[in-house]
């Protein structure tokens, strides 16, 4: 048995369709800027990251630790200091992220 649906009935399906497919394209583009955002933010913290480590490395060897900037010693005092900072930014920016999920869903 076919269905045959009048014209009106298939302005009224097409257009339900249409939204369907806009709402979920909407979605999709949101997701993609979000991710590609997220994204973009990591490499230049990376980037950050390998500037300040020369710069912890230069004044850790300065300290003249165990006298050659490239011992162990010097690069694992470099490694704590970079984790320290890390690790708050991190917390730093959890606490921010969540404020602003927080206040969109308001």
């Amino acid at each position: 048995m076919k269905i045959v649906l009048t014209p009106e009935e298939k302005r009224e399906k097409l257009q339900r369709a249409k939204e369907r497919v806009k709402a979920h394209s909407h979605a999709i583009k949101s997701e993609f800027k979000k991710q590609t955002t997220t994204a973009i933010m990591a490499a230049f913290g990376l980037i950050i990251a390998f500037a300040w480590k020369d710069v912890v490395t230069s004044l850790v060897g300065k300290l003249n630790l165990s006298g050659d900037a490239t011992s162990a010693l010097s690069l694992t005092v470099s490694a704590l200091i970079l984790t320290a900072i890390s690790v708050i930014g991190i917390l730093l920016i959890s606490k921010w992220a969540k404020s602003g999920v927080v206040e969109e869903n308001k």
